[in-house]
This record gives structure tokens, C-alpha cells and sequence, in this order.
């Protein structure tokens, strides 16, 4: 199977020298019905990921990861390890870290990784035993077990006395959620790129025995459905339902196997940085509101609502009033000077809230970059005096803590 790196808004080229051959390319676009939308932008020769990262497959052909680029010069592992770092800080992978993965030191490929937590996760449960579940059971036996069904036996045995109908309940393995599990690692046998992961994989495999796998069509536990007995595999219930829904086999491209394992790095970033600046709210005595508070810009002649307002990120004080709002931008800015390379649209945008919300304090976050670190500030000349801060959030794990002084000026 052949293996491609790239990078978000990088261009593939195709052709027998380009990156991807003419046929890997056909192959691609047929299935890009499957992938999210607007995913792919293609041009002569050429093809790339917006604003997306993770791992494509098609067929046993070809693989194509995506990856994060904010930096020039990075490598290949410098990027995985920016994605992995966001999605453990997230939460969309839980306890995920480019430490475990071993990233540091070996060129792991991005979908390996996360077959490679799978494991770790699912051994360390497994250790304390697959799980069981108590089914009901009707059946024909010689001596009584559980309790008899009378209607059974007297329309089914009135002249077998020696045959009773019993009713009773067994404890079984073959579950919904070991279900679940079994159909997520076969899954990863088609998926894993290293020899070495499908044999470990198959050894997991094993301890499967006698254990069905989710039909096209089953309803696929969450970790909300585990019982109390069974919550310690919520985090594996999750990530295996995140490999399995990634599969698809679309009719239309010939039965043509498509995985896909996607992010979209503008919803990652901005919950990793509600997850980062939670604490510091909190230490102000604010509430975080992720997509609010939701109000309408204005009104039609009908009193209808128009034009629904949604903040990425909200700081409430006690009386839920919006003290700033912060929108995150995924992307790189063109200029050293981060003022110079605002869009007017984002201003606008940030204008708009803040005289709708009433609000003096307005923030815009963009992931640390080469030439933009630390805090910019600028005022908007609005009906009332508003402060715009414009901010570079690190992606290295370090902690977050943005304008704690100047929001407090305004609360």
C-alpha cells in the first residue's frame, strides 16, 4: 500500500513523477463522496486537503495523512505530535499523548498511532477481564433451571413431561459492546500499515473468540449506554465507534472500501483552546460558554428572528452577561504584524457581537506561528470605547491564561 504525507492547504501533485498517480487520483475522487464536505479542493494536476487532518484510505492502495503545519520547517513528526497534543487536550482521542506514541523518537505513521492507543487501552481493561452482561434465555432442558414457563410447557410438552420449558438468565460475552470492540479491531486489520501492529492486533483479536461483530445497520453503544459495571471501558467504547464510523463502502464507487479519520482543525481548535481557558475563567469567576449565547441580530416585519449569532467562545460573569468574546481562527497570517493581516470580515464580525452583546472586551485567537507569539491590542472605534485583543494561543501543551487583567477592568 502506498503511503503519502501531507499537509492542510498543501497541493498534491499528480501525474508519474507527482505525488499521486493519475489512477490514486481517480481512486481519490471517487471517494470524496464519503468524505466531509468541502474536504477536497482540486485544480490541474492537483489536489489538496482544506481545512482538514488525519488519515485518508482507499482500498489497500493508498493511505494519505494529513497533517498540521503552523511552523515552516517542521518535520513530519513535529506535526503529528502538534495534531496528537490537540486531540489529547480536546478530548476527541482521550489520553492520547505524543509521549505514549513514542513520537519523539520513531516515525510512526499517524494511523498506526491511534490503533496503537486503541490496544493500550483495550489491554489494560481486558486484564481485568472482558466484559459480561446477563441475557435472557428460553430453552428445552431435563431438569429445571432458572424457573419453568407453564404456557411453553403445557403447548409444547403436555405429552413430554420428561422435557421442560425453562426461562432463565446466563451470562454471556457476546454482548453489544465486546461486539463493538471485535468489529473495531477487525476493522484495524485492514487499516494498520506495520506487519508487526496486525499481529498484535490479531493476538488482541483472540481474546474475541466467539464474539459477533456490528452489522451494517446495528445500533453502535455509546459510552452513555455502558451500565455501571462496565464504565471503565468509556474511552475505549468511544474511540472504537470513532475508528468503526470512519468506514464506509460506498455503492457508487464500485464497492470501493473508504476510511477516513478526519478533523476538522477549525471545531479542534477551538475546543482546545475552551479547554485551556476553562481553569482561568473560573479562577475570575466567569463561565465558559462554548457556540453562545445564541441571539438573533434583528427582527423581521413578523418579529421572526434573523441572522442567528453564535460566538465561538463566550466568559459570562454571575448574571450570565457576556463579559468578552473570543473567536478562534485556525490559520496562518500572512504579515509579522498580526493587526496589518486581519480580515475586514473578521473585524466586522467582532464588531458586530460587540454591540449586540453589549459587550466591552473582544478577542481573536490564532494558533502560535512563526513571527506571531504573545498579545496584540487595538481599540475599535464603536458607539462605546471596545478593546480588541488579538492573541497567539502555544500548542505545546502549556498552560492558557489570556488577558486575566484586562478582562477583569471590565467586569
Amino acid at each position: 500500500m502506498k503511503l503519502v504525507s501531507a499537509v492542510e492547504h498543501g497541493w498534491l501533485s499528480i501525474g508519474n513523477e507527482g505525488d499521486l498517480t493519475a489512477q490514486e487520483a481517480d481512486a481519490l475522487a471517487t471517494a470524496e463522496s464519503v468524505l466531509p464536505k468541502n474536504c477536497l479542493e482540486w485544480s490541474r494536476n492537483r489536489v489538496k486537503f482544506r481545512q482538514f487532518c488525519g488519515v485518508v484510505q482507499v482500498q489497500q492502495v493508498l493511505q494519505i495523512e494529513i497533517l498540521p503545519k503552523v511552523f515552516p520547517h517542521q518535520t513530519p513528526e513535529q506535526q503529528r505530535t502538534t495534531l496528537i497534543e490537540m486531540l489529547d487536550t480536546a478530548g476527541d482521542i482521550e489520553g492520547l499523548s505524543a509521549q505514549q506514541a513514542g513520537l519523539g523518537t520513531s516515525n510512526h505513521r499517524l494511523l498506526d498511532v491511534f490503533i496503537r492507543h486503541f490496544l493500550r487501552l483495550l489491554e489494560a481493561q481486558l486484564q481485568q477481564g472482558l466484559l459480561r452482561d446477563y441475557r435472557d434465555v428460553e430453552d428445552m432442558l431435563d431438569q429445571v433451571r432458572g424457573r419453568i414457563d407453564l404456557i411453553r410447557q403445557q403447548r409444547e410438552n403436555l405429552f413430554k413431561p420428561q422435557r421442560l420449558a425453562c426461562r432463565f438468565n446466563e451470562l454471556v460475552v457476546d454482548i453489544p459492546v465486546n461486539r463493538l470492540l471485535h468489529t473495531a479491531l477487525l476493522c484495524m486489520t485492514h487499516l494498520a500499515s506495520s506487519p508487526m501492529l496486525r499481529q498484535h492486533i490479531q493476538s488482541v483479536r483472540m481474546r474475541f473468540g466467539g464474539i459477533g461483530v456490528i452489522h451494517k445497520g446495528d445500533h453502535l453503544p455509546r459510552a452513555d449506554d455502558l451500565n455501571r459495571m462496565q464504565r471503565r471501558y468509556a474511552s475505549v467504547v468511544e474511540l472504537a465507534r470513532l475508528f468503526i464510523d470512519g468506514q464506509y463502502l460506498d455503492a457508487r464507487a464500485g464497492q470501493q472500501q473508504v476510511y477516513s479519520l478526519l478533523f476538522d482543525m477549525n471545531q479542534l481548535f477551538e475546543r482546545f483552546v475552551a479547554v485551556k481557558l476553562r481553569p482561568t475563567a473560573r479562577k475570575m469567576g466567569l463561565r465558559l460558554m462554548e457556540q453562545g449565547p445564541r441571539r438573533y441580530l434583528g427582527e423581521d416585519d413578523s418579529g421572526k428572528g434573523r441572522l442567528l449569532m453564535r460566538p465561538d467562545i463566550s466568559l459570562l460573569d454571575d448574571l450570565n452577561r457576556p463579559v468578552a468574546i473570543l473567536d478562534t481562527k485556525w490559520k496562518l497570517l500572512e504579515s509579522s504584524n498580526p493587526l496589518a493581516s486581519l480580515s475586514s470580515a473578521d473585524l466586522y464580525q467582532l464588531s458586530t457581537y460587540a454591540s449586540a452583546y453589549r459587550c466591552d472586551q473582544v478577542m481573536l485567537l490564532y494558533p502560535e506561528q512563526s513571527g506571531f507569539r504573545g498579545e496584540y491590542q487595538m481599540s475599535l472605534n464603536l458607539a462605546r470605547p471596545v478593546t480588541l485583543n488579538v492573541l497567539a494561543v502555544p500548542l505545546d501543551g502549556k498552560g492558557l491564561s489570556l488577558s486575566v487583567r484586562n478582562v477583569a477592568e471590565f467586569m
